[in-house]
């Protein structure tokens, strides 16, 4: 299995550098570009972060069932471990909130649609897979829908990247920048595991205090509050990250 995945990949995994995520200054600013933002929109957004437990249904409609599962399950429970949330598998679609599509590109579009009716117009051209969040008029998400083409995603070598980021997108984390490094929501990086910022910016997310519907002004006292209490957070995401079996198992880094 391990040889199975590093064939995958077809990209150099480097250990992330320390750049200035480990300054709370870079990781508040960053925070407002990748929570308080949206990819499509230049609009500044409330919070959103789920509060009920999640539980994630594998749509396989494709091949490589085992791969697949493998992948999402190891990726949910990485954001299970640094958020502290309730995130679980389940086999029954009508027991899950987050649908995960593993489909072909000539069904990819036609099947989001299908799967995701609300929207009007999808922004397909030039994305290689996709996610949809539902939430509440307090921005609580509540629903998701993530669909991933596995031929265009291999033929760019981004499948792994794409259950990594997908999911932990949906999670109230929406906006891509390249403003922000080391992350996985930088697409000018070539980070494919969540980095210790991208761990910290979840672990932010998911504190107690910080309630979906929070404006930028409600929220950012919250994170200075955060620091003060956890003095240590960069090791502790850092040694988030070092837990990941895509590390202890299979080496990448």
């Amino acid at each position: 299995m391990r040889h199975w995945v590093l064939g995958l990949l077809f990209v150099v995994f480097a250990a992330p550098t320390l750049a200035a995520w480990d300054d709370t200054a870079y990781v508040k600013k960053a925070f407002k570009i990748i929570a308080l933002n949206n990819e499509y929109d230049d609009k500044t957004h409330p919070i959103r972060k789920w509060h009920q437990p999640i539980r994630v249904f594998i749509d396989h409609r494709v091949g490589d069932d085992k791969l697949h599962t493998m992948l999402t399950t190891i990726q949910i429970n990485d954001l299970a471990r640094a958020t502290g949330h309730d995130i679980k598998l389940v086999d029954d679609p009508e027991e899950a909130n987050i649908r995960m599509v593993f489909t072909r590109q000539g069904r990819w579009q036609d099947e989001t649609r299908e799967l995701w009716p609300t929207a009007e117009n999808f922004p397909f051209h030039g994305a290689i897979c996709m996610a949809h969040i539902s939430v509440t008029p307090k921005t609580e998400v509540r629903k998701a829908l993530i669909v991933i083409p596995v031929d265009l995603a291999r033929e760019r070598g981004k499948l792994f990247a794409c259950v990594v980021e997908e999911i932990t997108q949906v999670m109230g984390l929406p906006n891509d920048s390249d403003k922000v490094f080391p992350s996985i929501f930088n697409d000018a990086s070539k980070n494919n595991l969540m980095t210790p910022l991208d761990i910290t910016l979840l672990r932010l997310l998911y504190s107690s205090e910080v309630r979906a519907g929070m404006s930028e002004k409600q929220v950012m006292p919250l994170l200075d509050d955060w620091f003060k209490k956890n003095p240590n957070w960069s090791k502790q995401s850092t040694d988030l990250y070092l837990q990941s079996k895509f590390i202890t198992e299979f080496g990448l880094n």
